[in-house]
């Protein structure tokens, strides 16, 4: 009888036979796989800003081609109890345009030591339009304004001057002296602003605030708005096109501009918590590689 052929036994035994060395070296090999897969997912967690995150108008490639919008009509701004306005009276005859005009103590002094024939009428003060709507011109009195236009608090100003009869040929210049904006959260130069016209959009109050910064939440800024009696929220979204179209999109006296963070800012926030999570995970990280090797 043939002796017994095991060769083909023994190579199936050998073929999955792994010697200790191999066997340790294909731990530590998987350890550190496991070690560079973790620091891969810890990475991961950091949230980080895409491209299209950081760009306004995402739709703004398709503006031009499709024609033009209708632009809205600007909503008209009326005078509301505790407004400041400047109401300035002018004339060829200065001095009898100064009755109607108050100015501060300094410029009194300094049209006294001019003289009357070269007096020129100063920067006027502000005034404040009190709780039942109305102004106080000198010599004219209580002007009711509250609801009114700018426009029409210029003619009704123009109207009872002339009523007076000091002054025959004049003009009246009214403009807001309280148009304030605030802007707050991620822009570059938050803060209050006084704004010289009559007229403001969101876009030109960030421009004014030196634009939002790269970690702003672009589609959902807040404009808190005072109006009638009520606090009114409105959002608007930069990435959007719909945003010209926004009843916020023209700014108000004394509209407030809260620009969010976005959540990459928040996870990076240099807290306490943040700074030992990172020391433990580079420790831990740090003595794996070392056990592991």
């Amino acid at each position: 009888m043939p002796p017994c052929d095991r060769s083909g036994e023994a190579f199936r035994m050998n073929a999955w036979f792994v010697p200790p060395i191999k066997q340790k070296r294909h731990r530590k090999m998987k350890n550190l796989k496991r070690c560079i897969y973790f620091l891969m997912i810890t990475g991961c967690l950091t949230s980080c800003l895409s491209y299209r995150e950081m760009v306004n108008f995402r739709d703004g490639e398709n503006l031009g081609r499709d024609g033009g919008d209708v632009i809205p009509p600007i909503p008209a701004l009326t005078v509301r109890p505790d407004d400041q306005l400047q109401v300035t009276i002018n004339s060829y005859n200065q001095e009898e345009a100064l009755r109607f005009n108050i100015v501060s103590n300094q410029s009194q002094v300094q049209l006294s030591a001019q003289g009357s024939n070269n007096a020129t009428l100063a920067d006027p003060l502000g005034y404040r339009v009190d709780s039942r709507g109305r102004i106080e011109l000198p010599v004219i009195g209580p002007i009711p304004v509250a609801g009114l236009t700018l426009e029409q608090v210029r003619d009704t100003v123009h109207a009872r001057v002339l009523a007076t009869g000091y002054l025959k040929d004049l003009s009246v210049q009214v403009r807001f002296l309280s148009f304030r904006v605030t802007i707050l959260g991620e822009v570059n130069s938050p803060g209050t602003y006084t704004i010289p016209s009559q007229k403001i959009n969101v876009l030109e109050a960030l421009g004014m605030a030196k634009d939002v910064t790269m970690f702003s939440r672009r589609d959902n800024l807040l404009i808190v708005r005072e109006e009638e009696g009520m606090r009114l929220y409105g959002r608007i979204n930069l990435k959007s096109r719909d945003l010209f179209k926004s009843p916020y999109y023209y700014l108000k006296p004394n509209d407030v501009i809260y620009v969010e963070p976005h959540k990459s800012k928040v996870l990076s926030a240099p807290d306490p918590a943040s700074r030992y999570l990172g020391i433990v995970l580079g420790i831990a990280t740090l003595v794996t590689l070392i056990a592991t090797l």
